[in-house]
């Protein structure tokens, strides 16, 4: 599904609404999936042949909130390889124009 995806969380801490409201918005698409025990979310280029995350990936996603302007995921967002400390993230997800 096609969203709008803005990250409200650096580092584990929760970004001010004027922080929020200043960033951009990253355009792709949204996918949840399970992968064994877990949800995943991730939003790519929907004309990528490849398929890497725009934003990095979405672990342990949880949806939170949902109106019929979008939604709200919570989960984790870990560093590449591993290397360093997860972070709780949340994401706001907008759908449409």
């Amino acid at each position: 599904m096609f969203g709008k995806v803005k990250r409200l969380r650096h580092q584990g801490k929760r970004l001010s609404d004027r922080e929020i409201g200043a960033a951009p918005a990253v355009e792709g698409e949204l996918r949840v999936y399970g992968v064994a025990t877990s949800i995943v979310a991730n939003v790519t280029d929907p004309n990528s042949q490849v398929g890497d995350p725009l934003v990095p990936t979405l672990y342990e996603a949880r949806l939170t909130t949902m109106n019929s302007a979008g939604l709200l995921l919570n989960g984790e967002e870990r560093p590449q390889g591993d290397a360093g400390p997860a972070y709780i993230q949340e994401w706001a997800v907008r759908f449409g124009a």
